[in-house]
């Protein structure tokens, strides 16, 4: 008997602590998370941007940004539905805002933003996914510049303990 009741009271403490935890993760959803202001930067670029350029013969690249996850992350698509589309997913940490950009390349560098200013957002490499070494071809630094409804976009490329290259475009927003 003594143990059906302490089988009881457990299985009611398990419910009262389960519909404890469901009810705090419905308030802390409907908080709005803390941003910075750099975060605030990129939440700003929400929408379609289209390339100013493109080889000859081709469709100009799309960029798509898209809050996700509670307004907690931005996506940034590039070329959507393409054969080359790449995802960029920000985050806004206790640590800062990071990037990670998941490559056709088939490695995931992830960037911190270093600095912000007058429009003027620069991501440094911190480290990287499927990358045996920091030597291995990749995505280094991501320049972003924004003035009103035009964008560049300047990318660096890293191997073998250097940059380069850079890959750099320009959207305008749809």
């Amino acid at each position: 008997m003594i143990r059906r009741i302490n089988t009881i009271l457990l299985a009611f403490a398990l419910f009262a602590s389960f519909t404890f935890s469901l009810a705090m993760a419905d308030e802390a959803a409907k908080r709005p998370a803390g941003k910075s202001d750099d975060f605030k930067s990129i939440c700003a670029l929400e929408g379609t941007w289209i390339a100013t350029k493109s080889p000859e013969g081709q469709k100009p690249m799309t960029l798509v940004f898209r809050p996700t996850a509670a307004g907690s992350a931005v996506m940034e698509t590039m070329g959507p539905g393409s054969d080359h589309e790449m995802l960029n997913v920000y985050t806004n940490t206790g640590n800062g805002v990071f990037l990670t950009h998941y490559c056709m390349m088939g490695n995931q560098p992830r960037l911190r933003l270093a600095s912000a200013k007058d429009g003027v957002l620069k991501f440094e490499f911190v480290d990287a996914g499927n990358l045996k070494s920091r030597d291995e071809a990749h995505m280094d630094s991501l320049e972003i510049t924004v003035k009103g409804d035009q964008m560049t976009q300047d990318w660096s490329m890293y191997q073998d303990g250097k940059v380069t290259g850079h890959h750099t475009f320009e959207f305008k927003r749809q």
